[in-house]
């Protein structure tokens, strides 16, 4: 069954039980049927994208900034250098991104 399936049942299920007094244990049907279908809504848009949960975890880990570690200043070019604070490979201020990992860099608080 796909995604917009289970969504659509979900709702029905919802929609048929709301006014129900029949509860599982602790459970009222209809707000379980809600809980369900807003987290596949919720997470509908990463369903095409081909990636695992944890591949997606860790490109967002890897696009939130990390502050370099700064080692020193190149007066030739004019720049800050540092090290990536994820793999340790060099790389200068005007570079967002480290060119090793790909981890955004962060050079000033």
């Amino acid at each position: 069954m796909d995604t917009e399936t289970m969504i659509r049942e979900l709702k029905s299920v919802e929609e048929k039980h709301k006014s129900d007094a029949v509860y599982t244990g602790q459970l009222n049907i209809a707000e379980m049927a809600h809980d369900v279908r807003k987290r596949l809504e919720e997470l509908k848009p990463y369903e095409d994208t081909g990636l695992t949960p944890e591949q997606i975890r860790k490109l967002k880990e890897r696009d939130t900034a990390k502050a370099a570690i700064i080692t020193g200043y190149n007066c030739a070019i004019g720049c800050k250098v540092g090290e990536c604070p994820t793999c340790g490979a060099m790389t200068r201020d005007y570079l967002e991104f480290c060119s090793e990992c790909g981890q955004r860099i962060k050079w000033e608080d």
